[in-house]
């Protein structure tokens, strides 16, 4: 699964890699996002791509908001089975940013922090779906996959991580891709181009959104 990551790539960055039309005015760097909270997300609309903030925990749209348990994460493999996301998959694809995210191993002392990045440390994004909820909140899911060989001795999930832009593109375009052409992209990520290291057990509360959350233990 995924249930904790971070952002802190700077927006004007963000909007020259993923080539961004339209965006929201600021953004502050984010090194703990945890479920519930605002996420900055991508959708492409009239061929148009625009960022804003989505609420991490999908609620459908014709689901009861008062007992509903938000849906941080839907497994690739059952898009199409689950009620809550086989509606989303042909309109309602999106992608959500970050720059690394963090599963907890299992010690003998106990679960230990790990943060997951790209070898290069640039920003990437999470293949996601979005609803609008019958109160009118927009709310998202992260995609996961089964776990590449360096995060599989930590999870054996991991989230759907997209870096090319041919790729993104097929996920985020709705009008030329369907959604059996752009599923294709719902693969573990390359383990070759990723990195892993201990980090601080900071990272355990959410409460704590703070730069040593990133930094190696």
């Amino acid at each position: 699964m995924c249930g904790r990551f971070s952002l802190t790539t700077p927006l004007e960055e963000l909007i020259s890699q993923f080539s961004i039309d339209e965006y929201i005015e600021e953004s502050s760097p984010r090194y703990n996002i945890a479920p519930s909270q605002k996420v900055l997300s991508l959708i492409s609309n009239n061929g148009k791509r625009k960022a804003g903030e989505t609420l991490w925990g999908l609620v459908p749209g014709w689901a009861n908001t008062n007992k509903w348990k938000p849906l941080i994460n839907a497994r690739s493999e059952t898009l199409l089975e689950k009620p809550s996301f086989r509606s989303l998959v042909h309109k309602k694809r999106m992608v959500i940013f970050s720059d690394g995210f963090y599963e907890w191993k299992q010690e003998e002392e106990g679960k230990v922090p790990v943060r997951f990045q790209l070898k290069s440390e640039q920003p990437f994004v999470f293949a996601a779906l979005w609803d609008r909820s019958s109160d009118g909140q927009v709310t998202s899911t992260i995609i996961t996959t089964e776990a590449n060989d360096l995060v599989q001795p930590v999870h054996n999930r991991m989230p759907v991580m997209l870096s090319d832009n041919e790729e993104i593109e097929r996920w985020l375009n709705t009008d030329k891709y369907s959604f059996e052409e752009a599923s294709k992209i719902l693969t573990p990520f390359p383990e070759e181009d990723m990195k892993s290291f201990q980090v601080s057990q900071l990272v355990n509360s959410p409460k704590n959104d703070v730069e040593e959350c990133i930094n190696p233990a």
